[in-house]
């Protein structure tokens, strides 16, 4: 009989610690892609100066039940836009929703916008 109750407990305790587990993998997953980029940005494009790094892990979308690695870089170069791609070319595949870098409002100064899917993408932190 103990053995079954020890069995019914170690269940539950064994997906919680699974599921924090996930969480902590996702996380460090995202500060390694934003890492990453950030050095990519600098060693890819010369006089680079960055604005602002922000990343996120969880359901950035707001649909369905899935975690992300989300990381968004603002810097600023003398290149072109078409430019600013073509030296990133090699490293990053362009994609409309998860991967693309825009300008913004002042000249001179990008987005880089990088969304990809966590290692643990069914965890807890998508719902």
């Amino acid at each position: 009989m103990k053995k079954v109750l020890i069995g019914i407990l170690a269940v539950p305790l064994f997906l919680i610690l699974f599921e924090i587990f996930g969480m902590i993998i996702n996380h460090a997953s995202t500060c390694i892609q934003t890492n990453r980029l950030r050095h990519d940005i600098v060693d890819a494009i010369p006089n680079t100066e960055i604005i602002s790094v922000e990343s996120q892990t969880g359901n950035t979308t707001g649909t369905g039940n899935h975690v992300d690695c989300l990381t968004q870089i603002t810097f600023t170069s003398n290149l072109s836009l078409s430019d600013v791609r073509d030296k990133m070319d090699d490293t990053y595949e362009w994609n409309d929703l998860s991967c693309y870098v825009e300008e913004t409002n002042k000249a001179g100064e990008y987005l880089f916008f990088l969304r990809k899917r966590a290692p643990f993408a069914d965890n807890i932190e998508g719902h």
